[in-house]
């Protein structure tokens, strides 16, 4: 009985993984208004139910698999991209923690949680990425620091919007998971 859980872990961790691949490989990001170079995507979904449903070891080993796979050429839709792979996966991985840390505050309560993991997942993804923006596009590609600093309220504001995208789609599609199977019955716990 020791091997189901674990089993369940991982097959869980490949299964979402996999599925925020597909998601990221398919041409249906949508070009954020004020921003068009950067995208809103469903790919952190996924790893947020990974999250949710088992734990922050397996999102994060999640969240690289999807990182190494970005990186990767995708044809026929997307050729390789390694600094988006690294953005992304930051980010992605930001929004996790800082979902993860909220959870002592979660209680038995559905609008707690979802507060709590609105304001961590935020949060984190916000302060991760500015910082980010601010070292490495001027590293990856050789903008002067200024333009970095400039575009840092855009990044903030395109972080926002998609966390809180994938935050609350992590939930609808949680909620409905919860209604059909329950997750104790199968780890055991």
């Amino acid at each position: 009985m020791e091997e189901q859980p674990k089993t369940m872990k991982i097959t869980l961790t490949v299964v979402f993984a996999a599925l925020a691949i597909v998601l990221e490989i398919l041409p249906i990001d949508v070009p954020f208004p004020i921003y068009p170079k950067l995208t809103i995507d469903i790919t952190g979904l996924p790893l947020l139910l990974t999250l949710y449903l088992v734990d922050l070891q397996s999102a994060t080993i999640a969240t690289i698999i999807t990182g190494i796979a970005i990186a990767l050429p995708r044809p026929p839709f997307k050729v390789a991209n390694p600094y988006g792979a690294f953005f992304k996966s930051t980010a992605e991985l930001s929004t996790l923690i800082g979902v993860w840390i909220t959870r002592r505050f979660w209680d038995s309560s559905e609008k707690k949680m979802v507060a709590c993991s609105l304001v961590g997942g935020l949060t984190a993804r916000s302060f991760a990425m500015s910082v980010i923006t601010y070292i490495f596009l001027p590293i990856f590609y050789s903008l002067p620091q200024e333009v970095a600093f400039s575009l840092i309220p855009v990044v903030i504001a395109f972080n926002v919007v998609q966390a809180t995208i994938n935050i609350m789609l992590a939930y609808i599609v949680l909620k409905a998971v919860e209604k059909r199977v329950s997750m104790k019955d199968i780890f055991k716990l």
